[in-house]
C-alpha cells in the first residue's frame, strides 16, 4: 500500500479577522513613539503628575540618546548630547 496525505476538504485560507478596538485608542499615549525624537512625554510635565527625579532623569538619557542618533553616535559628544538634553527637559517642565 502507498502513503497518501490527504489534503483537508477546505483549502481556501481563513480571512484575518480584525482586531477588536482597545479602550484607550482615542485617548494620547502615555509613552511616547519612538518616531517622536528628543520629546519628553508632556503628560509627566502637568501639574496634575508631579514628575520623579528618576522620571526625569529617564527623559534626559532618552533625548539624549535621539541627539547622539542624529549625530550618528560619533565618539566624543556624549557629555553635550546630556547637558543639551538636561536643558531641554528643564525648560519643558518649568513650561
Amino acid at each position: 500500500m502507498a502513503n497518501r496525505t490527504e489534503k483537508p476538504a477546505n483549502t481556501t485560507p481563513a480571512k484575518p479577522q480584525p482586531l477588536p478596538a482597545r479602550a484607550d485608542a482615542g485617548r494620547a499615549a502615555a509613552v511616547p513613539p519612538a518616531t517622536a525624537g528628543a520629546r519628553p512625554n508632556l503628560l509627566l510635565g502637568s501639574s496634575l503628575t508631579p514628575v520623579t527625579a528618576e522620571a526625569r532623569r529617564a527623559m534626559i538619557a532618552e533625548a539624549a540618546y535621539y541627539r547622539a542618533e542624529q549625530r550618528g553616535f560619533a565618539w566624543g559628544g556624549d557629555l553635550e548630547d546630556w547637558l543639551l538634553a538636561e536643558k531641554q527637559i528643564d525648560t519643558v517642565l518649568s513650561a
